[in-house]
């Protein structure tokens, strides 16, 4: 086996909601790699934290609070870096994802050379819920691997996605660069990083897979702006593959 951990990085603010029940869906998840669940808090001001402190004293689980709300990608950094996995991925606080799809994520990472893997939310009959959320996030998709994929053969289909499972010393190296604190820029900015990396010489091995999507709506806690949302994520996805880094 040549990956042994799986480290699980969840970004949390106001999930108590949901929380809870994410936990008990990643811990019974049957991914046959051992788990490493890293929780951090980005100043929560529901019961989240008293969820996260009575988890922080079981095996398993590292869990981290931010002092002052510093926003997704902060959040996510600070997540990865303290993390000890071989794998490493990202798993949001809601339920809108389904952790028994990372098997077919982990078992390609063990039997193949893949460096970063994405889900595709679009590869599957998934329910949409807001239609001008769906074209906006496959024209974003497309505007990133267009850039991406010219670059480093990076032809995201879902560049929105949240599942983004990598080697976990690729992941820390990168985490090390993220620089976004705007609501949407983690996705825009990990892709433009991911693109440019290299070891010892060439690009990372990418591939996708489909995935399960359970959209929240509105009323259930999902944010979302799509015209001003989707311009700044056009902008970013510019800033972060020829402005920055």
């Amino acid at each position: 086996m040549k990956y042994r951990k799986l480290s699980f990085i969840i970004p949390v603010y106001n999930e108590e909601r949901t929380l809870e029940q994410l936990l008990a869906k990643v811990a019974a998840a049957e991914l046959d790699i051992e788990k490493e669940i890293v929780l951090v808090d980005d100043g929560s001001r529901d019961r989240s934290p008293e969820i996260l402190q009575k988890l922080s004293k079981q095996p398993g689980y590292k869990v981290l609070f931010n002092e002052n709300n510093s926003g997704k990608s902060q959040t996510v950094k600070r997540g990865i870096l303290a993390s000890t996995g071989d794998l490493v991925v990202i798993q949001d606080a809601d339920l809108e994802y389904d952790p028994e799809d990372l098997d077919e994520f982990v078992q390609t990472f063990q039997l193949t050379d893949v460096d970063v893997i994405y889900g595709n939310r679009f590869g599957k009959a998934n329910k949409v819920v807001y239609w001008h959320n769906w074209i906006g996030n496959t024209g974003l998709s497309y505007f990133s691997a267009f850039i991406t994929g010219l670059r480093a053969g990076m032809w995201t289909r879902d560049m929105e996605v949240c599942y983004k499972m990598a080697r976990g010393e690729v992941y820390r190296d990168i985490a090390k660069k993220l620089t976004s604190r705007s609501t949407f820029g983690l996705e825009p900015e990990l892709t433009a990083l991911f693109s440019k990396y290299k070891i010892a010489g060439r690009h990372l091995q990418f591939r996708q897979i489909p995935i399960c999507y359970y959209p929240r709506t509105l009323a259930e806690g999902k944010h979302m702006s799509a015209i001003n949302d989707g311009i700044k994520a056009g902008w970013e996805i510019i800033k972060f593959n020829f402005l920055k880094h």
